[in-house]
């Protein structure tokens, strides 16, 4: 029988090292049996219609209509939200609410923030947004697109 090193397997195979590894180990420990991959029970939350609606209004409103001191939802933050301020839900994960908000024909987009001088009131502004020619890097925050 020829052996064979991780990166010889990986360019038989084109599978990462991690997973070669993870798979030599599996066999050596079970056999056969170990390598193949079992369903995984995980056990998903579901909710009513009723609060994936509750959850939609939520994300489609204004942050600072809950007193909130920022302007868009981010999804972790928004699930931070409805668990901890709120104790809508017990638990719930950013991609929970994505999927949810998906189903409610709702994206999520990055959105940059857009410097002008119209906002600033900064005599230096123009020398504090450029560096030489660079431009400041835009803070990236996330917004909701309702598509209906």
């Amino acid at each position: 029988m020829k052996e064979y090193t991780v990166p010889q397997i990986r360019k038989i195979t084109n599978h990462h090292d991690h997973n070669i590894r993870k798979w030599i180990h599996r066999f050596n420990e079970k056999g056969i049996d170990g390598i193949i991959s079992k369903k995984h029970n995980h056990k998903h939350h579901k909710f009513d219609n009723n609060m994936e609606e509750k959850i939609v209004d939520i994300a489609s409103s204004n942050p600072r209509s809950f007193d909130l001191g920022f302007s868009t939802w981010s999804l972790r933050v928004l699930a931070g939200f409805l668990m901890c301020d709120l104790k809508l839900v017990d638990k719930i994960s950013h991609s929970e609410i994505r999927n949810i908000l998906l189903k409610h024909n709702i994206k999520w987009r990055k959105s940059k923030t857009v410097l002008s001088n119209k906002r600033s009131n900064d005599s230096e502004y123009t020398e504090k947004k450029y560096v030489g020619t660079a431009k400041v890097q835009h803070t990236i925050r996330f917004c909701v697109t309702v598509c209906r």
